[in-house]
């Protein structure tokens, strides 16, 4: 009999510069000490997907196979823009530099190491906002990662 479903749910979600920051959530932030925190973010979507190159042997069968070659994720965050959040301002500092960030999803703070979460090395590819005239201003980003998530 097959498992129950996962539950797609992030306790927090933390971009950082190195990977060793230490994570502030938004309560324990100051000015001290910024939130890695995103504020305001309702999405966060990975997806995940692998590149191939045909393949073929003498004496096939004559149709082509496929063999993986590297793996890729792909991550998209969205929600609120929220100026002066650290970690959104972070966020888009390194859209406009290249530097590699890290995203932290944390889905149980109370796990111990290894089973909070997973941690992704990423480059900001995007960073944008917008919405209505009549609406608050909107946050997408896309994120490529760079090399294999982490388990926190």
């Amino acid at each position: 009999m097959a498992g129950e479903p996962e539950v797609l749910y992030a306790q927090r979600i933390h971009f950082t510069a190195t990977p060793t920051t230490t994570l502030v959530n938004l309560e324990d932030g100051s000015t001290e000490t910024p939130a890695t925190e995103l504020d305001g973010i309702s999405e966060c979507s990975v997806d995940r997907s692998a590149d191939s190159v045909d393949r073929n042997y003498f004496g096939s069968d004559g149709f082509k196979r496929k063999s993986t070659t590297l793996r890729a994720v792909t991550l998209t965050v969205s929600g609120d823009r929220i100026k002066g959040n650290a970690a959104q301002d972070l966020m888009e500092t390194h859209w406009l530099t290249g530097q590699e960030g890290y995203l932290h999803v944390i889905k149980d703070e109370e796990a111990t190491a290894g089973k909070r979460g997973v941690r992704y090395e990423v480059k900001v590819m995007s960073f944008g906002g917008g919405g209505s005239s009549t609406d608050v201003d909107k946050l997408t980003t896309s994120l490529d990662g760079q090399g294999a998530p982490v388990a926190v």
